[in-house]
């Protein structure tokens, strides 16, 4: 408890945080009442698909995870495919965690993505900047991070913040779109060089789709690309 009042105080120094707690923090607890799931979440789980340009927030119920927020992206660059070197406007894909919450942020608020991780720094080991300052923020500008402008930044800034005093590992998997076949053949066709890298995607994204939790790790190979493991 002494780390989440710690954590939670510091930020509740910054007035946009206090603002954000003001503004969402009775509107989310109505939401989870509705979800029945205790509040604030001792898990959340947050998918973005890049093609979709969606933002889900899931938030562990006991049982499983159940969704209770999706947010439009305000702005997107890049185009499918991983992120590879900075300045190319990429958003990354992959598996990573929340690290650092920004309550002073040029976009109002915002949560560090931890890009790169080891695949990424595998597979681009070649390139002498791969870029790094990975975001989800407020705004409706972006050059390779997700944007989902400043009143849902506040509401999700509010709510991660609690659950990351609490676990601070928030997991947020960045997939090229909904990895169902019929999109799949179609980003297969025109990207045929990352079809390897987003095969070893697929199946955390499937096993969350048919039994909502995730997987019990994630490795990589000596290609970057993923080895996810059930349990």
């Amino acid at each position: 408890m002494s780390q989440q009042r710690d954590f939670l105080s510091y930020q509740l120094t910054f007035l946009r945080v206090q603002l954000a707690k003001e503004q969402s923090d009775t509107s989310l607890k109505i939401l989870f009442q509705e979800r029945i799931i205790n509040y604030p979440a001792e898990k959340i789980y947050i998918r973005a698909f890049k093609q979709e340009q969606l933002l889900e927030i899931w938030v562990d119920s006991g049982i499983e995870y159940k969704l209770i927020k999706i947010y439009k992206f305000t702005a997107n660059s890049g185009n499918s495919g991983p992120k590879k070197q900075e300045g190319d406007l990429q958003i990354p894909e992959g598996f990573y965690q929340l690290t650092n919450f920004n309550a002073v942020s040029n976009f109002h608020l915002s949560m560090k993505i931890n890009y790169p991780n080891e695949a990424d720094n595998i597979r681009n080991q070649n390139q002498q900047h791969i870029g790094g300052d990975m975001y989800i923020h407020g705004g409706n500008q972006t050059t390779g991070c997700i944007p989902i402008g400043d009143e849902n930044i506040a509401e999700l800034y509010w709510l991660c913040a609690q659950t990351y005093a609490v676990t601070p590992s928030i997991l947020i998997h960045i997939f090229p779109c909904k990895m169902e076949e019929s999109n799949l053949t179609e980003m297969y066709n025109k990207h045929p060089e990352y079809i390897d890298f987003w095969n070893s995607m697929k199946p955390v994204y499937q096993h969350f789709q048919i039994h909502k939790s995730l997987a019990a790790a994630i490795s990589c190979d000596d290609f970057g690309n993923y080895i996810p493991v059930f349990s």
